[in-house]
């Protein structure tokens, strides 16, 4: 695959995944702070939101986290593309 390809790729899949993380990232981190405050009321509506969901939500998470291993495989083919133009460039 070339580098346009995966560029275009790793973009396009980087916006879609944002807003995914984004909530995953933030319903976390709520979660650790109202655990770490010792709040003795149960995180229901976080707690939803972040682990719940029955089979949608599992199936939402593997679809994330797919979509994570996807784009380091990109970023890494990137660099690695990059560093290989950048040492034939030197070479001359």
């Amino acid at each position: 695959m070339n580098e346009v390809s995966l560029r275009k790729w790793h973009r396009s899949l980087g916006i879609i995944l944002a807003l995914f993380l984004f909530v995953q990232a933030t319903t976390g981190a709520l979660m650790a702070v109202q655990f770490a405050l010792k709040y003795s009321e149960p995180f229901d509506a976080l707690e939803i939101l972040h682990t719940g969901g029955g089979l949608a939500g599992s199936l939402y998470r593997v679809l994330l986290g797919l979509g994570l291993m996807t784009m380091v495989i990109t970023g890494v083919l990137i660099y690695l593309k990059i560093r290989g133009r950048t040492r034939k460039q030197k070479a001359q």
